[in-house]
């Protein structure tokens, strides 16, 4: 099955419409997804990019107006989340910890879901603890394989890696050496993976 990298950043709001649908529009394709959670700040920070959407900016605006516009076209279940910017890099940590045992994607979905639709901040320990229970898991067993130096270091390398890739922002998207940014180029993404197999 053709592969396509999933990067993404847990902070990112528009991250949430991708990962409410890819899981369905990759398997309706036969493509295969490769999770790849990372920190955006460094990675911006090298490119020279300040903070995507400042505080009170008629760009800020149009970001909360754009994703309730199109979470409504796509179906997706969609209420503002009462903080933002939210500390994304706990939750980053446990998804990495979860992509060698093959919870990764459900995990993130689930994270997702719960910011996005009932409220509960990303990153929290709320939200991680009813994700991971979600999936039968215990935040008190997954909380320190998440902060162990082997994952931290782990996370902290995925910074060179996306740089390499050269991403910018998330969500993003690596297919062999195709690269495909934000959310509204997902289905274009997943068509070039699956139309080369």
């Amino acid at each position: 099955m053709p592969a396509m990298e999933v990067w993404i950043e847990y902070a990112s709001t528009y991250s949430y419409l991708t990962v409410a649908r890819i899981g369905r529009l990759a398997a309706q394709q036969g493509v295969t997804l490769d999770w790849q959670p990372f920190f955006l700040p460094p990675v911006r920070e090298h490119h020279g990019l300040g903070f995507p959407f400042p505080e009170a900016s008629a760009k800020t605006a149009y970001m909360w107006r754009d994703l309730e516009r199109r979470a409504a076209r796509l179906g997706i279940p969609y209420r503002r989340p009462a903080v933002y910017p939210v500390n994304s890099l706990p939750a980053a940590r446990v998804a990495l910890a979860g992509k060698p045992e093959g919870w990764c994607q459900r995990f993130t979905e689930e994270a997702f879901r719960l910011h996005w639709t009932e409220g509960c901040l990303i990153g929290t320990e709320d939200n991680l603890r009813v994700a991971l229970a979600s999936l039968g898991l215990d935040l008190a067993h997954v909380w320190p394989l998440a902060n162990s130096p082997q994952n931290k270091e782990a996370l902290k390398a995925q910074t060179p890696r996306a740089i390499e890739r050269g991403i910018f922002g998330a969500p993003s998207f690596v297919v062999g050496d195709e690269l495909f940014w934000g959310d509204d180029r997902l289905e274009d993404a997943i068509a070039w993976a699956a139309s080369n197999r």
